[in-house]
């Protein structure tokens, strides 16, 4: 019990110096963010790892079902919804001018 809360204090620390640091990098920013490169970053390389990802993580994971005599649907599905979010929502920003 005592490593626990060793283990508590020692991770309450840890995000306690985290988030103050970040809050000194954020008062030290200056200047405008421009949000097209970030779309772009998202629509074109975040978006399409997520696309290819998705069903190679529903792949392993039906197999195990497979393997312990559960179905396959809810895996296949998931692939399938998982592409159409990932894949759609690139194309939608392509439609949005974002390339």
């Amino acid at each position: 019990m005592r490593l626990r809360s060793c283990l508590f204090v020692a991770i309450v620390t840890a995000l306690a110096v985290l988030s103050s640091t970040q809050a000194m990098a954020v008062v030290n920013v200056s200047g405008g963010i421009d949000p097209t490169t970030g779309l772009t970053t998202l629509g074109s390389w975040i978006l399409s790892l997520v696309g290819v990802a998705i069903p190679i993580i529903c792949a392993f994971k039906g197999t195990h079902a497979v393997a312990e005599g559960r179905h396959l649907a809810p895996y296949i599905g998931s692939a399938i919804g998982g592409m159409v979010l990932a894949f759609g929502g690139a194309y939608i920003l392509t439609h949005y001018g974002v390339t």
